[in-house]
């Protein structure tokens, strides 16, 4: 499977930036130590993690998951949920 630079670079890109969102996210946490907080740290914990799985498979076929396109779509779903959840938790 031949996968263009750009595709790459913007995958990459994607995944610095989902890091960078969860880190600030999770040092939120970790300073108020709140559930909603908590929430909205599993959310983009859950965003991180599936960014992280997927990456390898751009580079080697070896480690393509077998994934429908209906799990791409269900895993961002479900961390929307938990962002969504902690927004609303009062």
């Amino acid at each position: 499977m031949h996968i263009g630079i750009f595709e790459v670079a913007v995958r990459v890109g994607l995944v610095l930036a989902t890091t960078f969102l969860f880190g600030i996210v999770f040092l939120a946490y970790l300073r108020v130590k709140s559930r909603k907080m908590l929430l909205i740290s599993i959310g983009f914990g859950i965003f991180f993690a599936h960014a992280i799985i997927t990456l390898p498979e751009l580079f080697n076929d070896a480690y393509a998951i077998a994934l429908s396109n209906d799990m791409h779509l269900l895993i961002p779903l479900i961390g929307l949920i938990f962002i969504i959840l902690g927004i609303l938790k009062d």
